[in-house]
C-alpha cells in the first residue's frame, strides 16, 4: 500500500523429468511471475529450450474450433495436466474426429447457401411467372421456338408507342397482355437473327426483361405449380441441413464441455514450459514473486526433495535486475480501492520502488468529482446506478468496480448537494447547510485553489519521500519537485500571504524564499557529474557556457511556470460548480418561456426533465474528465514515473464456485 510491492528474483532448478509437474504446482501457486531466461545471452550456451509452437497451434486449433476461450475460468480444479508426449498423442487422437466434422461444416454451409441461393431464384421466377399467368399458352415452348425469338418483360406504358417506332426497322411485334398503373406487361416477337438489334432497343427504352428459368414446360399455372414443388423441396432441404448443423452444435457443446478444462490448463503450461530452459538432467526456471510469499513458495518447494529455491531481493533504487530487464510492479491496496487502479493505469504503470497513488487518488477525485457536481438529486441517481452495477449479478468484474466508482461519485455528489443546498438544480427546496455556489464566488474560488495548494504539496512531499527510499539523494534536494521546489513554493506562498495582508517585506526576504532556491536547483548537474566519477552524459558533450546558460534559464522560468498554472489550474473545481449551477438555472429559464405555451404544463416537465438528463450524462462525462485531468497533470506529474510493468503471474484461474467447492 503507497508504494509497490517489495519483489525477489528467485531461480529454480528441478529434474527434467519434473517439468509438466512443476508447472502445475506453480498454477496453482499462481504468484510467480517467470523470467525470460530465453533473451538472456549469457545463458545460451549451457541451456536449450523446447519449441512448442507446433504443438501449441493445434491445441489453439481445436480450442478455436470449439470457441473455447483459453483465459476463461477453469471449472474442474482437478483437471491434471499431460506431459508433453501424452499430450501430443492426444491431439493427434483428437484430430482425425474434428477434421472430419470441420469438413462437414464446411459442406453443410456450401449446402445451405446453394439451397437459399436456389430459394431465392425460385422466388423471382415465381413472381415473374405469375405476371405471365394471363397467357394461357405453354411457356416453354413460346420462349423456345425455332425461328422466333420470344422476350417478356415490362414497360412504362408512356414507352410503349416510342419502342414501337423504334422497331419499325425490324420485323417485330409487342402483345401487350396487362396493364397495371402506368406499367404494360408485354411480349417482343422478332426473328432469332434480329434479337441482338432488338435487345439493343429494348436496354434503351428501359424494358425489364423477366428471369424465368430454361427449363419452363406448360401453361404459367402448371409452371407454378412445379416451382411450388421445387419451393417445397428446397425447404424440407433447409430444415434437414439446419438439423444437423444443429447436431453438430451439440456435438461441439459436449466436446467443449468435456476437453474445456483440458485445453486451457494445457495452453497455459505450454507457454511457461516454452520459457524454461534445461540441461540434460535439470531445468531451470526463474521469475518473480512478492517479497511477502517467497516463504509460502519455499515450504512448495521444500515439499519436493529435488527442488532447490534460491532468491534475492531487488532494492527500490534498482527498477532493473542484473540482466537488465524490468522489475515487475505489484499494487496492493484494500478491495474498495482497487476498483480506482484501473483509473491510475490510464496513466501509466509506476515504476518498482515507485509510489503507488491509488489511495490518495481515489480520495481527492471524489472529492473534487462531489465538489464540481454537488447535487442531492443528481448524485443519487449515480449512487444508485452504481450499487446496482456493483451488485447485480453475473456482471464482469471490470463493469462491477465500475460501479464501485459510479456509487463513490455519487456519494460524494449528494453530499456537497446538501452542502450547496442543490436537488436537481432547484435551490428551494433543501437548505444549504454551506452555501450556495453563486452567493459567494470568490469564496468558493479561493476554497478551489486551496484545494491545489493542498494537493500540489502532498505531490511533493510524496515525491521526496519516493526518491529516499530509492536512494537518489541528488533528485531528492535538487529537482524541481524536491526540497528547493518545496522551498521555493512555501516562500512564494507565503509572500503571496504577505502582500494579501498588506505586510511589508524586503527585497532580501523575496530573494531568499523564492530566487535563492531558483539558483541552487541548476547546481544538480555539476554535482551528479562529480559524483559519478566525471563522466558525461551524450546530450551534454559540446554544450557552450552560453548554452548551458540559456538552457538553465529556460528550466528556471519554466518551473516558476509550472508552479503558477498547476495551482490556478484547481480554479476549474470551482468554475464547473459554478457552471452546474448555471446550467441548471438556463433550463429552468426555458421551461418557464415554454410554459406560457398551450400545454404549456406538459413542457415544462419535459424541458426539466430532458435538461436534468442531460446534466446528468453530458456535465457528470466532462466533470469526470477534468478530475482526472487535475489528477494526471497536477498531481501525478510531480513524482509519478510510468516506467513499470505489471506484475502478471502464471496461474491456473479457477471458476469462483469450483473453489468454493474445494
Amino acid at each position: 500500500m503507497f508504494v509497490t510491492e517489495k519483489m525477489r528474483k528467485v531461480s529454480l532448478f528441478f529434474p527434467s523429468e519434473d517439468m509438466t509437474r512443476f508447472w502445475d504446482k506453480l498454477g496453482r501457486f499462481g504468484s510467480l511471475q517467470p523470467g525470460e531466461l530465453r533473451r538472456v545471452e549469457k545463458l545460451q550456451s549451457y541451456l536449450s529450450f523446447l519449441d512448442l509452437g507446433e504443438l501449441s497451434g493445434k491445441l489453439r486449433e481445436i480450442s478455436g474450433f470449439l470457441d473455447v476461450d483459453l483465459t476463461s475460468p477453469i471449472d474442474n480444479t482437478e483437471t491434471e495436466a499431460l506431459e508433453l508426449l501424452d499430450l501430443k498423442a492426444r491431439l493427434d487422437e483428437l484430430a482425425p474426429a474434428f477434421a472430419e466434422v470441420r469438413g462437414e461444416m464446411r459442406t453443410l454451409r456450401e449446402s445451405q447457401r446453394n439451397a437459399e441461393r436456389a430459394l431465392d431464384r425460385l422466388a423471382t421466377h415465381k413472381a415473374h411467372l405469375e405476371m405471365l399467368a394471363p397467357l394461357e399458352v405453354d411457356i416453354g415452348a413460346l420462349l423456345h421456338l425455332e425461328r422466333f425469338s420470344v422476350m417478356a418483360g415490362t414497360l412504362s406504358k408512356e414507352k410503349l408507342d416510342a419502342l414501337d417506332r423504334s422497331l419499325q426497322g425490324v420485323p417485330h411485334a409487342l402483345l401487350p397482355y396487362r396493364t397495371d398503373r402506368g406499367w404494360v406487361q408485354l411480349l417482343v416477337i422478332c426473328l432469332n437473327k434480329d434479337r441482338a438489334k432488338t435487345e439493343k432497343v429494348l436496354d434503351s427504352a428501359l424494358f425489364q426483361h423477366l428471369d424465368l428459368p430454361e427449363d419452363l414446360h406448360g401453361s404459367p399455372h402448371e409452371a407454378l405449380k412445379g416451382m411450388e414443388e421445387q419451393r417445397v423441396d428446397l425447404t424440407r432441404r433447409l430444415e434437414e441441413l439446419a438439423r444437423r448443423g444443429k447436431e453438430i452444435e451439440e456435438w461441439k457443446e459436449e466436446k467443449r464441455a468435456e476437453l474445456g478444462d483440458f485445453l486451457k490448463m494445457n495452453a497455459s503450461l505450454l507457454g511457461a514450459r516454452e520459457g524454461t530452459g534445461q540441461t540434460h538432467a535439470v531445468a531451470v526456471a526463474s521469475g518473480w514473486i512478492p517479497a511477502r510469499q517467497v516463504e509460502e513458495l519455499d515450504r512448495l518447494v521444500k515439499d519436493e526433495p529435488t527442488w532447490v529455491l534460491e532468491g534475492k531481493e531487488v532494492p527500490y533504487k534498482n527498477n532493473r535486475d542484473e540482466d537488465g530487464f524490468t522489475v515487475p510492479s505489484k499494487l496492493r491496496n484494500p478491495s474498495f480501492f482497487r476498483a480506482f487502479e484501473g483509473l491510475v493505469k490510464l496513466y501509466g504503470i509506476p515504476r518498482y520502488g515507485g509510489f503507488d497513488p491509488t489511495i490518495i487518488f481515489s480520495l481527492t477525485f471524489i472529492f473534487m468529482f462531489g465538489m464540481m457536481f454537488g447535487d442531492l438529486g443528481h448524485g443519487a441517481i449515480l449512487f444508485m446506478a452504481g450499487l446496482a452495477l456493483r451488485f447485480w449479478p453475473r456482471l464482469r468484474e471490470s463493469l462491477r468496480r465500475n460501479g464501485t466508482i459510479l456509487a463513490s461519485v455519487g456519494a460524494s455528489a449528494m453530499v456537497f448537494g446538501v452542502l450547496y443546498g442543490s436537488f436537481f438544480g432547484y435551490d428551494n427546496i433543501i437548505p444549504a447547510l454551506w452555501f450556495r455556489p453563486m452567493t459567494r464566488i470568490n469564496q468558493l474560488l479561493m476554497y478551489a485553489i486551496f484545494i491545489g495548494i493542498g494537493v500540489i504539496l502532498v505531490g511533493i512531499f510524496i515525491n521526496i519521500t519516493v526518491k529516499l527510499m530509492q536512494r537518489r539523494y541528488l533528485e531528492v534536494i535538487f529537482e524541481r519537485f524536491g526540497v528547493l521546489g518545496l522551498w521555493f513554493y512555501l516562500g512564494a506562498l507565503f509572500m503571496v500571504y504577505l502582500y494579501s495582508k498588506g505586510s511589508a517585506f524586503s527585497i532580501w526576504l523575496v530573494f531568499v524564499l523564492m530566487f535563492l532556491p531558483l539558483l541552487l536547483m541548476p547546481l544538480e548537474r555539476p554535482l551528479a557529474k562529480r559524483v559519478k566519477g566525471g563522466k558525461q552524459h551524450a546530450s551534454e558533450e559540446g554544450e557552450t557556457l552560453l548554452v548551458t546558460v540559456l538552457v538553465t534559464a529556460v528550466d528556471l522560468f519554466e518551473t516558476m511556470i509550472v508552479y503558477l498554472s498547476n495551482s490556478i489550474s484547481f480554479v476549474r473545481v470551482a468554475a464547473f460548480a459554478l457552471n452546474h449551477v448555471a446550467l441548471s438555472l438556463a433550463i429552468f429559464q426555458l421551461g418557464a418561456m415554454l410554459r406560457t405555451l398551450p400545454g404549456g404544463g406538459v413542457l415544462y416537465v419535459l424541458t426539466v426533465a430532458g435538461g436534468n438528463l442531460m446534466i446528468l450524462l453530458l456535465e457528470g462525462g466532462i466533470v469526470g474528465i477534468q478530475a482526472l485531468r487535475l489528477e494526471f497533470y497536477e498531481f501525478f506529474s510531480k513524482f509519478f514515473e510510468a516506467e513499470g510493468t505489471m506484475f502478471q503471474p502464471f496461474q491456473f484461474v479457477f471458476s469462483k464456485k469450483e473453489v468454493d467447492r474445494a
